[in-house]
């Protein structure tokens, strides 16, 4: 599993590609493997995010994670990292993503819809999941500013699978 590069350890990368503002943030590709669906870190619960995780840089390695991977969003601790975030799709034709820190749920509707469900962590297994159609969702963003909002239809299904991983649930458990 790699290590996230500090900015420390791209003096010269940042030289190279910022040139004279070294106050310019840079991101380095770091595509990590998907841990083993056994491994602990996966069916543990994930504490709130670390006081001082650099978000935005978290943000970036979920996206370019999740791309690589094929999937449709990617749990922070699905690769490793021990901090309760994901990214998930928020509309699968323009590829918008978001990437939700400390996400709750705040209420589920009592309609539910059956569908099948893949799961990164588990490559080539799909299950018949019935979730609730609709949820409220609460989350922190890069800034760490709380957005609430109501999400419907697959995009709430996203977030419940993903919010799933945070809880220490998987799927093959639904």
């Amino acid at each position: 599993m790699s290590e996230w590069l500090k900015e420390t350890d791209c003096k010269s990368v940042r030289s190279a590609y910022v040139g004279s503002n070294p106050t310019l943030p840079i991101y380095i590709l770091m595509i990590h493997e998907l841990i083993p669906s056994e491994s602990k870190l996966l069916h543990e619960r994930i504490k709130s995010c670390s006081y001082d995780l650099d978000r935005n840089s978290l943000s970036y390695t979920l996206m370019e994670n999740m791309f690589h991977h094929n999937g449709v969003g990617l749990s922070a601790n699905q690769i490793g990292i021990k901090e309760r975030a994901f990214i998930m799709m928020t509309d699968v034709v323009s590829l918008d993503t978001e990437t939700c820190f400390n996400p709750r749920i705040l209420k589920y509707y009592h309609e539910t819809s059956e569908m099948v469900e893949g799961c990164l962590s588990y490559p080539g297994k799909e299950i018949t999941v019935a979730r609730p159609t609709s949820v409220v969702v609460s989350y922190e963003d890069e800034s760490k500013a709380t957005c609430k909002k109501k999400l419907d239809g697959f995009v709430a299904r996203i977030f419940q699978h993903e919010y799933d991983h945070m809880e220490g649930i998987d799927f093959t458990q639904r």
